[in-house]
Protein backbone atom coordinates (compact mmCIF):
# COMPACT_ATOMS: atom_id res chain seq x y z
CA UNK A 1 0.00 0.00 0.00
CA UNK A 2 1.54 3.37 -1.00
CA UNK A 3 2.32 5.92 1.71
CA UNK A 4 0.35 9.16 1.25
CA UNK A 5 2.56 12.02 0.00
CA UNK A 6 1.85 14.28 3.02
CA UNK A 7 3.07 11.63 5.46
CA UNK A 8 6.12 10.92 3.29
CA UNK A 9 6.92 14.67 3.11
CA UNK A 10 6.54 15.03 6.88
CA UNK A 11 8.85 12.05 7.44
CA UNK A 12 11.48 13.46 5.09
CA UNK A 13 11.22 16.88 6.78
CA UNK A 14 11.67 15.35 10.26
CA UNK A 15 14.66 13.29 9.07
CA UNK A 16 16.30 16.38 7.54
CA UNK A 17 15.60 18.37 10.71
CA UNK A 18 17.20 15.68 12.88
CA UNK A 19 20.19 15.45 10.53
CA UNK A 20 20.72 19.23 10.47
CA UNK A 21 20.48 19.42 14.28
CA UNK A 22 23.11 16.70 14.59
CA UNK A 23 25.41 18.37 12.08
CA UNK A 24 25.02 21.85 13.56
CA UNK A 25 26.12 20.64 16.99
CA UNK A 26 29.40 19.50 15.42
CA UNK A 27 30.02 22.73 13.55
CA UNK A 28 31.54 26.00 14.70
CA UNK A 29 29.35 28.83 15.82
CA UNK A 30 28.57 31.31 13.08
CA UNK A 31 30.09 34.11 15.18
CA UNK A 32 33.42 32.28 15.31
CA UNK A 33 33.45 31.76 11.55
CA UNK A 34 32.64 35.42 10.87
CA UNK A 35 35.35 36.71 13.20
CA UNK A 36 37.87 34.22 11.75
CA UNK A 37 37.12 35.45 8.22
CA UNK A 38 37.40 39.11 9.27
CA UNK A 39 40.79 38.52 10.93
CA UNK A 40 42.02 36.41 8.01
CA UNK A 41 41.05 39.10 5.51
CA UNK A 42 42.73 41.87 7.48
CA UNK A 43 45.95 39.94 8.29
CA UNK A 44 46.24 37.50 5.41
CA UNK A 45 46.89 34.68 7.91
CA UNK A 46 44.82 31.58 8.62
CA UNK A 47 43.06 31.90 12.00
CA UNK A 48 41.22 29.36 14.14
CA UNK A 49 38.84 30.57 16.88
CA UNK A 50 37.20 28.30 19.44
CA UNK A 51 34.93 29.38 22.25
CA UNK A 52 33.64 27.42 25.18
CA UNK A 53 31.47 29.26 27.69
CA UNK A 54 33.54 32.21 28.93
CA UNK A 55 36.75 31.00 27.25
CA UNK A 56 37.92 32.04 23.77
CA UNK A 57 41.03 30.68 22.04
CA UNK A 58 42.54 32.23 18.91
CA UNK A 59 45.34 30.40 17.04
CA UNK A 60 47.32 31.55 14.02
CA UNK A 61 50.72 30.58 12.64
CA UNK A 62 52.32 29.27 15.83
CA UNK A 63 50.66 31.90 18.03
CA UNK A 64 47.91 31.27 20.53
CA UNK A 65 45.85 33.65 22.67
CA UNK A 66 43.34 32.46 25.25
CA UNK A 67 40.83 34.67 27.06
CA UNK A 68 39.41 33.15 30.23
CA UNK A 69 36.56 35.36 31.45
CA UNK A 70 35.09 35.34 34.94
CA UNK A 71 37.45 32.59 35.99
CA UNK A 72 38.14 33.57 39.58
CA UNK A 73 41.06 31.12 39.41
CA UNK A 74 44.82 31.73 39.47
CA UNK A 75 46.31 30.33 36.21
CA UNK A 76 47.54 26.78 36.85
CA UNK A 77 50.25 27.19 34.21
CA UNK A 78 51.68 30.41 35.71
CA UNK A 79 55.44 29.99 36.36
CA UNK A 80 56.03 28.86 39.96
CA UNK A 81 58.51 31.69 40.55
CA UNK A 82 55.71 34.25 40.28
CA UNK A 83 54.13 34.87 43.71
CA UNK A 84 50.51 33.75 43.88
CA UNK A 85 48.92 37.12 44.54
CA UNK A 86 45.58 36.78 46.28
CA UNK A 87 44.14 40.27 46.53
CA UNK A 88 40.48 40.79 45.73
CA UNK A 89 38.86 38.60 43.09
CA UNK A 90 40.33 37.42 39.79
CA UNK A 91 38.09 38.66 37.01
CA UNK A 92 39.81 37.82 33.74
CA UNK A 93 42.86 35.78 32.73
CA UNK A 94 44.53 36.07 29.33
CA UNK A 95 47.27 33.74 28.09
CA UNK A 96 49.40 34.09 24.99
CA UNK A 97 51.98 31.82 23.34
CA UNK A 98 54.24 32.99 20.52
CA UNK A 99 57.68 31.99 19.28
CA UNK A 100 58.98 34.87 21.46
CA UNK A 101 57.61 33.29 24.67
CA UNK A 102 54.53 33.04 26.85
CA UNK A 103 52.58 35.71 28.69
CA UNK A 104 49.81 35.88 31.26
CA UNK A 105 47.60 38.81 32.23
CA UNK A 106 45.49 38.57 35.36
CA UNK A 107 42.98 41.29 36.25
CA UNK A 108 41.96 41.58 39.90
CA UNK A 109 38.77 43.29 41.07
CA UNK A 110 37.83 44.60 44.53
CA UNK A 111 41.50 44.97 45.48
CA UNK A 112 42.14 46.39 48.96
CA UNK A 113 44.38 49.46 49.22
CA UNK A 114 48.12 49.53 49.83
CA UNK A 115 49.18 46.37 47.95
CA UNK A 116 52.10 47.99 46.15
CA UNK A 117 54.65 47.44 48.93
CA UNK A 118 53.24 43.96 49.62
CA UNK A 119 53.73 43.00 45.96
CA UNK A 120 57.27 44.37 46.02
CA UNK A 121 58.05 42.32 49.14
CA UNK A 122 56.59 39.10 47.67
CA UNK A 123 58.56 39.48 44.44
CA UNK A 124 61.81 40.07 46.32
CA UNK A 125 61.16 37.02 48.52
CA UNK A 126 60.83 34.89 45.34
CA UNK A 127 64.26 36.06 44.17
CA UNK A 128 63.24 38.73 41.66
CA UNK A 129 65.90 41.33 40.92
CA UNK A 130 65.70 44.79 39.41
CA UNK A 131 62.54 45.48 41.38
CA UNK A 132 61.22 48.95 40.65
CA UNK A 133 58.31 50.46 42.56
CA UNK A 134 56.42 53.67 41.89
CA UNK A 135 53.62 54.72 44.24
CA UNK A 136 51.25 57.01 42.37
CA UNK A 137 48.89 58.08 45.13
CA UNK A 138 49.48 59.80 48.44
CA UNK A 139 47.77 57.02 50.41
CA UNK A 140 49.75 54.24 48.71
CA UNK A 141 46.74 52.64 47.04
CA UNK A 142 47.97 53.10 43.49
CA UNK A 143 51.22 52.32 41.79
CA UNK A 144 53.37 50.10 39.64
CA UNK A 145 55.81 47.35 40.58
CA UNK A 146 58.06 45.78 37.95
CA UNK A 147 60.61 43.03 38.46
CA UNK A 148 62.81 40.57 36.57
CA UNK A 149 64.16 37.13 37.33
CA UNK A 150 66.12 35.27 34.67
CA UNK A 151 63.70 35.00 31.73
CA UNK A 152 60.65 36.27 33.68
CA UNK A 153 59.37 39.84 33.65
CA UNK A 154 56.52 40.90 35.95
CA UNK A 155 54.59 44.17 36.04
CA UNK A 156 51.77 44.93 38.47
CA UNK A 157 49.68 48.08 38.10
CA UNK A 158 47.12 48.94 40.74
CA UNK A 159 44.70 51.69 41.63
CA UNK A 160 41.04 52.45 42.30
CA UNK A 161 40.26 48.97 43.61
CA UNK A 162 41.67 47.05 40.64
CA UNK A 163 45.03 45.55 39.74
CA UNK A 164 46.51 44.16 36.54
CA UNK A 165 49.35 41.64 36.65
CA UNK A 166 51.38 41.01 33.47
CA UNK A 167 53.92 38.19 33.33
CA UNK A 168 56.19 37.49 30.33
CA UNK A 169 58.36 34.37 30.10
CA UNK A 170 60.97 34.40 27.36
CA UNK A 171 61.93 31.06 25.77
Amino acid sequence: MPVPSKIRSAGIFLALLALSATLSSCQKKIEEVLVEKAIEQSTGNKVDINSNGNNITIQSQGQKIEFQGNSGVWPADMPVDVPRFSWGKIGVVTRSETPDGKSWNVVFERVPGNIVKDAESQLKSKGFQKVSTVVTSGDGEGGVVSAEKEKLKVVLMTGNGTASLSVVQEP
